[in-house]
């Protein structure tokens, strides 16, 4: 397993753990790549000795890299037969990685990426259900899971190694493209983004689903989304034409 903390993010960092430690698939290990910019390195290797979880690994390069370096760093510290991306700012469901083995096994694939997440916006505190499938990568990009011996390098570069690597995978047909688990994954949209706001609210607009289909789908969302804690208040529900309900 993939985590790649960012400095400054220590909350979603532990987040991201506790989503790992909760996953239904017994056989996991965690492998925590921990940046050396910043003054917050201290603070997370303490936090995760702490745990006191022996399937939980560090690694602290000495010099600064891109963050497809820092991936290959990760991937290359797993010993699984497996490996599934693990972002540190978005919420991952408790059969995340289950549901992604099962996909991707069923369909004959070396390698499966989610066509659908939920996207949530901390700021206006709404939830969209989005669909990736005209996108260039065809699912969104932090959300892969690929048998190690099918798994690409990821480029050297600061932003976009994870879409190449699922192009990479396209191109070899090994790749899954799993649809109607939006639950799985909640792509979270924040201050703190690699991307811009506006690239954000672009992906937000252009590739979320109808009010009505929400709204038919809702019983589903609910029990989905159940295992989240998006805090105190209600969450709204929209899509593309309008709110569909509130959490």
């Amino acid at each position: 397993m993939v985590s790649l903390p960012v400095p400054g993010r220590f909350a979603g960092m532990m987040r991201a753990i506790a989503a790992w430690r909760a996953q239904t698939h017994a056989d996991r290990e965690l492998v925590i790549v921990l940046h050396p910019r910043g003054d917050g390195r201290d603070r997370a290797e303490s936090a995760i000795a702490a745990l006191g979880c022996d399937d939980i690994r560090v690694i602290m390069p000495d010099a600064p890299m891109s963050l497809g370096a820092l991936r290959n760093l990760a991937v290359d510290g797993a010993t699984g037969d497996a490996i599934c991306q693990w972002d540190d700012d978005d919420f991952h469901h408790p059969d995340r990685i289950a549901g992604q083995l099962a996909a991707g096994t069923a369909a004959f694939r070396a390698a499966t990426v989610l066509q659908d997440v939920m996207m949530y916006d901390e700021t206006r505190r709404t939830l969209r259900w989005t669909n990736w499938a005209a996108t260039p990568a065809g699912g969104h990009p932090g959300t892969l899971f690929c048998r190690r011996d099918h798994m690409p390098r990821y480029p050297d570069l600061a932003l976009g190694e994870d879409l190449a690597v699922l192009e990479r995978l396209r191109d070899r047909s090994s790749l899954n493209l799993q649809a109607g688990a939006p639950h799985l994954y909640v792509y979270v949209t924040h201050a703190a983004n690699s991307t811009s706001p506006e690239h954000r609210a672009m992906l937000s607009e252009s590739l979320s689903i109808s009010s009505g289909l929400l709204q038919r789908r809702e019983a589903m969302l609910r029990a989905g989304l159940a295992p989240f804690d998006f805090g105190a208040g209600a969450v709204r529900v929209d899509g593309a034409n309008g709110p569909a309900f509130t959490l």
